[in-house]
């Protein structure tokens, strides 16, 4: 996907993804949020990934098609770990599903995360490890206002997506597909839905 691609078009859809989960809680909430690059959103689902599993990945995937469209553009997913160490892995996403995916971080980021993850999950560290290693080091990208964040990326080149997180961007940090998907996800596991 091409700069100038996306440049050009002025109804780009993007499948922005977050979650919220507790700790005492077996499964996250995942959202799902279509929305078009003129702030239209016309698309939500819903999904889960279990706390501390290995399912974040499938869980993505799941729900890209759960939407049964296509129409996406990308997909822009609020972070690449997520669930409590449930590691995305990114180029797996981007080859099976055939578009390109953004993972953004908020804060720098900082911490020894192989170390959490020996440390946590002794039974299958390994394949955590491995898994976040694929990811590689977050680009920091620039928005207006000296606004900072740091993507990880597959299927699409660092200017595309610097044109794309600008282009869903509204204000503040987080693209608005990623901000209405958290807003949901926050409310939803706050209304209360009990564990089967």
């Amino acid at each position: 996907m091409s700069v100038d691609s996306l440049i050009s078009k002025p109804g780009i859809r993007a499948l922005g993804i977050a979650e919220s989960f507790r700790l005492d809680l077996r499964h996250s909430i995942l959202v799902g949020v279509v929305m078009r690059s003129d702030g239209v959103i016309d698309g939500v689902s819903l999904g889960r990934t279990t706390v501390g599993g290995l399912d974040a990945t499938d869980a993505i995937i799941g729900l890209f098609r759960s939407f049964s469209r296509n129409d996406v553009q990308v997909i822009m997913v609020d972070g690449c770990i997520i669930s409590w160490y449930n590691i995305i892995d990114l180029e797996k996403i981007s080859s099976e599903l055939g578009l390109p995916i953004i993972c953004l971080a908020f804060d720098e980021p900082r911490g020894d995360v192989v170390g959490a993850l020996r440390k946590l999950f002794p039974q299958d560290y390994e394949v955590r490890v491995s898994l976040y290693e694929r990811l590689g080091k977050p680009r920091e990208l620039l928005l207006p206002g000296n606004v900072r964040v740091y993507v990880r990326f597959s299927g699409i080149d660092y200017r595309s997506v610097r044109t794309l997180i600008r282009k869903f961007t509204r204000e503040g940090k987080r693209p608005e597909p990623i901000r209405i998907a958290r807003l949901i996800a926050n409310a939803v596991l706050n209304y209360g839905i009990k564990e089967p």
